[in-house]
């Protein structure tokens, strides 16, 4: 039985050495620790004589101590591994500051966690309502960080204690020493790959605050206060990067649907746009407008003046399209060569009319020479329109076929003009029985088949 009880004993120890091992004690407590529980059971059911009785009793506590000195150890990695993990966790810049300052605050019961990042001209506070602020003490920090003699240790990765011993010995004058309130620790932040070909400079610190100014810093401290830096700076260099690819994929976002010369919305853009609007009037019950607009005689315009100045006047007549849209449901795309579309959602036919007098307004205010046109010395428009509530028995290709229609019979009679599709028409107004067209257009008139 004895042997049996031995050997439980021994196995229950080799299964918890490992754990023990972890925690970072020394060989000489490893082995006092093994001499003591390791023992043959017979020998705890010997007679021992007084003297032995006391001098195994002082073992024991002993041993106890360092038992209770390798648990707060191994606890102590326990809450360093868990703080590890919650600043790994996060990927957003804002929650990798806010995660890191209340880790901090939490792992080494601090009164005060402030985060700074260094800026082309002068140390900057981030993150500055995470924190409680101490204004007196914030600004001591700045003045330190200032000090020719600080920039070189803050070049090394290992954090900078500022208490009692370390502030009589550091590069602070006598003065500046008094003011600080409590006690710091100053982890600098180098990111990595940061510094690669550069002079090493750190690209932010973590300053950690005690109000007892009698705290010291541990060298256990240090080490710990090293490593949750370390993984700040890993966390906040993912999370940048995370940005920079977030912010790359909105740019490509954009290219993908702008047109490049104009800047207006492109064919692709204008398709998921028209097609999305289409199904959100269809829903509400209002009515959806499209102008379709063509430059007259561009194609002469070009062969007298060149395809460079083609392309301004193409920016040109974009410009006067986009300044004639006020509302920001509005859409003006090229939709293709010298033609443009402008999608007018919530408006019926009087006021798809109203904004193509006020694109041909703008476009002779803006007078752009042309001496081969047919119609005009300058730049004009030939605009179809056609307005539709959309409902189940239509398709946005209808309306979109509609618009094309009043533009083809608008180039039929003469271009520079304006023709409203007769079958697809929307008044909105029930005191008004027709849509004034204006006096610069023809009457409305019916689009056949």
């Amino acid at each position: 039985m004895d042997q049996k009880l031995s050997g439980q004993r021994s196995f229950q120890l080799q299964t918890l050495f490992p754990v023990l091992k972890f925690s970072g004690c020394d060989e000489q407590v490893w082995s006092q620790f093994w001499n003591t529980f390791s023992a043959p059971a017979e020998k705890f059911h010997q007679p021992l004589e007084p003297s032995s009785r006391m001098a195994r009793f002082t073992e024991s506590e002993a041993s106890l101590d360092s038992i209770q000195q390798l648990q707060q150890q191994l606890q102590q990695q326990i809450y360093l591994r868990e703080a590890i993990q919650r600043i790994r966790r996060v990927l957003c810049v804002k929650d990798v500051y806010s995660v890191a300052v209340q880790t901090l605050m939490d792992f080494f019961q601090a009164d005060w966690i402030c985060i700074f990042e260094n800026g082309p001209y002068c140390w900057q506070s981030v993150a500055a309502s995470l924190y409680p602020a101490d204004v007196n003490s914030t600004h001591v920090i700045h003045e330190y960080l200032g000090l020719e003699s600080v920039a070189p240790k803050l070049a090394r990765p290992f954090p900078i204690a500022l208490d009692e011993q370390s502030l009589q010995r550091g590069p602070v004058d006598k003065q500046g020493t008094t003011q600080f309130s409590g006690t710091w620790l100053l982890g600098p932040i180098h990111l990595p790959h940061a510094n690669r070909g550069q002079p090493i400079r750190p690209w932010g610190l973590v300053a950690i605050g005690r109000k007892d100014k009698a705290s010291l810093w541990t060298t256990e401290q240090l080490e710990q206060a090293k490593i949750l830096v370390d993984e700040i700076a890993i966390a906040l260099h993912h999370s940048l990067l995370y940005e920079q690819i977030k912010q790359d994929n909105r740019d490509l976002q954009t290219l993908a649907l702008k047109d490049s010369l104009t800047g207006l919305a492109n064919r692709r853009q204008f398709d998921r746009y028209f097609d999305a609007e289409w199904q959100r009037l269809a829903r509400e019950h209002q009515p959806l407008t499209l102008i379709l607009c063509d430059i007259d005689y561009f194609k002469r315009y070009n062969d007298s003046y060149g395809h460079p100045s083609g392309d301004i006047c193409l920016a040109q007549v974009g410009d006067v399209l986009t300044k004639c849209i006020r509302r920001p449901a509005d859409l003006v795309a090229r939709y293709g060569g010298e033609e443009f579309a402008v999608i007018l959602p919530n408006t019926d036919t009087g006021g798809g009319h109203s904004v193509a007098e006020a694109i041909r307004e703008g476009l002779a205010k803006a007078a752009i020479p042309h001496c081969t046109s047919s119609v005009s010395d300058a730049v004009t428009l030939t605009m179809g329109i056609a307005t539709v509530v959309p409902d189940h028995h239509l398709i946005a290709q209808d309306l979109l076929q509609a618009a094309d229609l009043a533009l083809y019979h608008a180039k039929q009679q003469g271009r520079d003009r304006i023709y409203v599709h007769a079958h697809y028409f929307v008044n909105t107004n029930a005191h008004s029985e027709h849509v004034d067209l204006g006096t610069h257009t023809h009457d409305r008139r019916l689009a056949s088949d």
